[in-house]
């Protein structure tokens, strides 16, 4: 491994995409072909929403090598991104029934699916990613989501939520989606049940600018002034570093 490629993989591991972009471009400029390099230009593009300079680079280096099973779901959901559902869905179906799947990529393939509009088939991804691990929270709290998705009845939907959240008690991600449903079915004293477990201890965790106003709200909502001041500066918090990081960009 050359020292450009040596360097990109580290800004990459950082979540410094644009500069791992800028590395893998030193390293093939000595070297076309290198699908090392090749790969981690496409997924280091993808990170950075550059879709069309990642899914050249990965199916440059597809043809020289065939893609592991991860990158070729990326570069299915990349394909989605950019419109093209039909070969994403073709190529997520295709490493989907490959046999030589594992739980972790059934879910991710489940969320690439979601997100060409195929609840249905996300739903069974996700139903083989149970059989794969059973006692995988995630597994269930993904299923309760596509089962909304579905049309399928609220009592199902809930308890698929609630199965998760007994399987990892302090994931407050499971418990926002469960008080987010609980909030639209205007089940609002449930809903603080579900959260009051981890807010505030976990609330550092929540990045979501969208949940937070819905909580933030729920607690206004039922005179919980303590906790929705809580959820409002974690906001103001998350906004300004929003706005800093934007300027920064700009400049």
């Amino acid at each position: 491994m050359n020292e450009s490629l040596s360097i990109a993989h580290l800004e990459f591991e950082a979540g410094q995409f644009a500069r791992a972009v800028q590395f893998a471009q030193y390293a093939l400029a000595q070297d076309p072909d290198d699908v090392a390099a090749l790969t981690l230009l496409g997924m280091a593009s993808l990170c950075d929403c550059e879709f069309g300079e990642g899914i050249d680079a990965l199916e440059r280096a597809a043809l020289i090598r065939p893609l592991s099973r991860a990158i070729q779901i990326e570069l299915a959901i990349a394909y989605g991104s950019i419109g093209r559902r039909n070969l994403s869905e073709e190529l997520l179906m295709s490493v989907a029934t490959s046999g030589k799947v594992n739980s972790s990529e059934l879910l991710r393939i489940a969320a690439g699916l979601e997100a060409i509009d195929s609840p249905r088939l996300a739903m069974e991804a996700c139903r083989q990613a149970g059989i794969l691990n059973p006692d995988q929270p995630e597994v269930h709290y993904q299923m309760g989501y596509y089962a909304q998705q579905c049309g399928h009845p609220t009592e199902i939907c809930e308890s698929l939520i609630r199965h998760a959240i007994d399987l990892d008690p302090r994931n407050v991600h499971f418990r926002i989606g469960l008080a987010s449903m609980l909030i639209r079915l205007q089940r609002k004293a449930d809903a603080i049940k579900v959260l009051a477990a981890v807010i505030p201890d976990r609330l550092d965790e929540v990045d979501c600018q969208c949940c937070l106003k819905r909580i933030a709200n729920l607690f206004f909502d039922c005179d919980d002034v303590q906790r929705a001041r809580l959820c409002a500066s974690r906001l103001k918090k998350l906004s300004k570093q929003s706005a800093t990081a934007q300027h920064s960009n700009v400049a």
